[in-house]
């Protein structure tokens, strides 16, 4: 079994070099591959603390304190504006999987002990602690200090139940009913969510806005809803760009016949646009009404922190591609924009999750868009992108056609249903017959099933986006290979057939699985004429079983059209099943016919 070694940890060294060379000391004994390993761990301490306690990069060095006698704590910062000291324990995990050892966690406690209990002289033999002590001192004599250990490792791996137990009873014993002390644990996947910015989550980080004739709302939720001029929403739309609507279900998809009618409105009535337009709805995580605008009724000047549009991208985009820059509207219009706060709300995250479905249900909106919504779709694309490769899994504009970097979602959606076809051979006859159904979250499968609706079988969270990556090139490369210059029955068959024929190479050949993201040369060819014998051992399969039969005067016939045999469960699940125990029965020797003239993708 080949164990994958995650795409997301290939990222990290390449980031903590960039950061930390230069400004974290080398070691200068032990092989190449440990004093790299040195380094990138004492860097993968520094990188949490500036990530979590907002430190400068040189600060995050200048913490690190790893060492003979450091009590396990790896790197140390306090935050005097706060009032918060960080402590840190790392471990670079080079395979990017497991987590800290056991021995590893019981140190870093009893280091967190006799730092908590005063017992400084426990690190004096190490030189950076002793330097530390006169300020630990002051430090602890801060009534409103708060402590925040931090254990960091680049393994996919939780925390064990044993690991969770010792910062539990640490945690109690020092901070009983109280935040005094917490204790945070950073995974590989919180790592790569840090260098790649998915932490920050989508929309922009500060927005001011001034609304004409506004309401206000204050419970249950804050929300403030009013009138923006036609130009600002234009100028915030060019200043802010995609980053804005990043949370919308699609981003803005140009000049349909939908966005020219909203653009036309903008151009020749905007005084009018008001009336014809359902106008947009934005939340954030946290609102401010101008203290001057709090009793003015014709308008209130506000400022939204973690500010996303979920409804409307495609007013927006329009209003901006309408909009001349700079603005020449006479007379202007506004467009209706309502800002909703989730400061108050326990659960956040679903709640903004159930705006954006809510608010999006009054447009034409399907399965695919919905999707666009779930975060495993977010995870792909996350852990591609450093590596060059793109997952367009919104519609939008400036999506690009599918190439050696840029996929998606339409192809990464057969790709996956193959993969995770099932002896059934459901999923396989569903790419033909309804591919739109592996788009929906209806639960159709037993309550005993782990995944019990079709989109959630085929897009697992365990399904790596390397995987998923190289099953789409292995896809590409079995159209292409099938692509062919006969015509009539055979034509039909081999465009027909080869989502079948894909099926069992993931079956047999397997090639989403390695570590190296693209698929070489040889694996290319490999597959090329493993489509090519693949398919001609089917077409023998479907002669044997009279789906085909060859005319007395030459040429072929069928009782039915091949799009109707493969798109049939029990048609797919007869010929497959002939189809692998051909392969695993046959002789070296290749079938004589050969498909002709393969060129192209269908």
């Amino acid at each position: 079994m080949i164990v994958e070694t995650p795409i997301e940890i290939t990222h990290v060294p390449g980031r903590l070099r960039q950061d930390f060379t230069g400004k974290i000391p080398e070691a200068t004994t032990g092989t190449a591959d440990e004093r790299e390993a040195n380094f990138l761990s004492r860097a993968l301490a520094a990188f949490a603390l500036n990530q979590l306690a907002g430190c400068t990069l040189d600060e995050a060095a200048s913490s690190i304190v790893d060492g003979g006698g450091d009590g396990g704590i790896d790197a140390i910062w306090y935050s005097a504006a706060s009032h918060k000291l960080w402590l840190a324990q790392s471990k670079f995990i080079r395979d990017g999987r497991g987590e800290p050892a056991l021995g590893d966690v019981a140190k870093f406690k009893t280091g967190l002990e006799n730092l908590l209990q005063g017992n400084f002289a426990a690190f004096e033999t190490n030189a950076a602690w002793k330097a530390l002590i006169p300020k630990l001192h002051a430090i602890f004599k801060d009534g409103a200090l708060e402590v925040r250990a931090i254990l960091v490792y680049s393994g996919t791996a939780t925390v064990s139940e044993d690991r969770r137990r010792i910062f539990d009873d640490i945690r109690i014993r020092f901070s009983p009913g109280c935040d005094y002390l917490q204790i945070q644990t950073c995974n590989l996947t919180t790592i790569h969510d840090w260098i790649t910015g998915a932490d920050q989550g989508p929309g922009i980080p500060e927005v001011d806005l001034k609304l004409h004739k506004p309401g206000w709302l204050k419970e249950p939720y804050e929300t403030v809803y009013g009138l923006v001029p036609l130009s600002e929403i234009a100028a915030l739309y060019r200043n802010c760009g995609p980053k804005l609507v990043a949370a919308n279900i699609r981003a803005y998809k140009g000049r349909t016949e939908v966005n020219e009618h909203i653009a036309l409105a903008v151009r020749e009535e905007p005084q009018h646009f008001l009336y014809l337009n359902n106008g947009l709805t934005a939340y954030c995580e946290r609102l401010e009404v101008n203290n001057l605008d709090r009793a003015n009724a014709e308008e209130k000047r506000i400022r939204a922190f973690g500010f996303s549009i979920v409804n409307g991208a495609q007013t927006l985009g329009s209003i901006a591609s309408a909009v001349p820059n700079p603005p020449l509207l006479p007379p202007e219009g506004h467009v209706f924009l309502k800002v909703i706060s989730l400061e108050r709300c326990e659960d956040d995250v679903g709640f903004a999750e159930r705006i954006t479905r809510s608010t999006n249900f009054q447009n034409q909106i399907g399965d695919r868009d919905f999707v666009a919504l779930d975060e495993q779709q977010e995870r792909i694309a996350n852990q591609l992108i450093l590596s060059g490769v793109a997952y367009h899994y919104k519609e939008g504009e400036d999506t690009p056609a599918p190439d050696a970097t840029n996929f998606t979602l339409d192809e990464a959606t057969t790709a996956c249903a193959l993969m995770a076809n099932g002896a059934d051979c459901e999923f396989c006859a569903r790419v033909l017959s309804n591919r739109r159904s592996f788009w929906s979250f209806d639960e159709v499968f037993p309550s005993g099933d782990l995944y019990r609706s079709r989109y959630a079988k085929i897009f697992r969270p365990d399904l790596s986006a390397r995987a998923i990556w190289r099953a789409v090139q292995a896809q590409r490369i079995v159209k292409s290979a099938l692509k062919t210059s006969e015509i009539g029955v055979r034509k039909d068959f081999f465009e027909n057939g080869r989502w079948l024929v894909l099926s069992a190479i993931f079956l047999r050949l397997k090639p989403q699985l390695g570590d190296d993201l693209a698929l070489s040369a040889q694996e290319e060819a490999s597959l090329t004429q493993a489509a090519q014998d693949y398919a001609e051992r089917l077409w023998t399969v479907c002669q044997a079983r009279g789906f085909v039969s060859a005319r007395a005067g030459g040429g072929w016939e069928v009782p039915r059209h091949f799009r109707s045999v493969f798109s049939a469960v029990g048609d797919c699940r007869l010929l497959r099943g002939a189809l692998l125990a051909n392969i695993d029965g046959a002789s070296a020797a290749p079938p004589a016919a050969a498909v002709q003239s393969n060129t192209g993708t269908p």
